[in-house]
């Protein structure tokens, strides 16, 4: 059955892509506009709302494409793109213990589930398109006449297309036991049912595609190379404005051996991926004839001869 919410968002998000690249059209008319190709990568972290404590990850991640900017003015403009990524980050949580009363045995015994977690990691790996969609501010106005620099800021929407994205999951020790209050007895030696001490327990998981939604800000020096050559070196950072890992997540309670793997576990109320890097953008452009960058040349004045 198709998703009318998710088809909804996509045909919104077409159009925002098609109406931005017919604004640049009509821009790229009346003032210089730049092809630029970029390349750039860093640091990769997930932001946590978390109520444990000692959750830490770190990765990498990096991206390559090619972008059209048009101005409006000297000094402001607009620019898309698209590009080709990937995205690699490792978290890790510490010792875990967490209570889940209430739960009914398959004998319709209530019991309360004592898990305990030693060693918890996760890696997430995912692919990516691209498709930014900036305003960009800089502040010298004669940046397109002789060779000289200017400083430069770009802020907006990215939207990403995940896909070929997997989860790789590591618990150094699970210990799982069952507390019966009816009896006031315990359960911990029932592997078959997921109870008692396990060590080593690995699993996988593959997601299908998703679109994340990322705030970006760039800034950084614009160098003018040579007539119609411009280098753009910069830092950016990135924030996720949705979660990629909600629907996806395991509450800690219903994970055991007897599951054909491991999922992501109900650790933080939210998480967002953040990315902190460098860019590199390489940028060609031609001025119009008719606009004010192109260098004026002097106008001769008349003689005037007295006979």
């Amino acid at each position: 059955m198709v998703d009318m919410k998710k088809m909804k968002n996509k045909i919104v998000a077409l159009w925002i892509i098609v109406f931005a690249l017919s604004s640049l059209q009509v821009f790229a008319q009346r003032e210089p506009s730049e092809f630029t190709i970029f390349g750039g990568g860093g640091l990769s972290f997930f932001g946590y709302q978390a109520p444990v404590e000692k959750v830490s990850s770190i990765g990498y991640h990096g991206d390559i494409g090619v972008g059209f900017t048009g101005f409006v003015s000297r000094m402001c403009g607009f620019h898309v793109g698209a590009g080709f990524g990937l995205l690699n980050v490792k978290a890790r949580v510490g010792n875990l213990k967490n209570l889940t009363p209430g739960k009914i045995d398959d004998n319709d015994y209530p019991f309360d589930l004592h898990a305990s977690l030693l060693g918890y990691s996760e890696v997430h790996k995912t692919l990516f398109v691209s498709v930014p969609l900036l305003f960009q501010f800089q502040t010298k106005q004669n940046q397109y006449r002789g060779s000289g620099k200017s400083f430069y800021a770009m802020s907006g929407v990215k939207l990403l297309m995940l896909f070929n994205t997997t989860c790789d999951t590591r618990v150094a020790n699970l210990y799982n036991a069952a507390y019966y209050p009816e009896f006031d007895n315990w359960a911990a030696t029932q592997k078959f049912a997921g109870l008692g001490t396990f060590d080593g327990i690995t699993g996988s998981e593959k997601f299908g595609v998703a679109l994340l939604p990322m705030f970006t800000f760039e800034t950084g020096i614009k160098w003018n190379l040579k007539a119609g050559l411009l280098l753009y070196t910069g830092v950016y950072f990135d924030c996720a404005l949705t979660d990629p890992t909600k629907k996806n997540r395991t509450p800690v309670s219903e994970l055991n051996t007897t599951e054909s793997s491991l999922s992501l576990l109900a650790l933080y109320k939210k998480s967002s991926v953040m990315d902190l890097g460098i860019k590199l953008r390489l940028a060609f452009y031609k001025s119009n004839t008719n606009n004010s960058y192109k260098k004026k040349s002097p106008q001769k004045t008349p003689c005037n001869y007295t006979y």
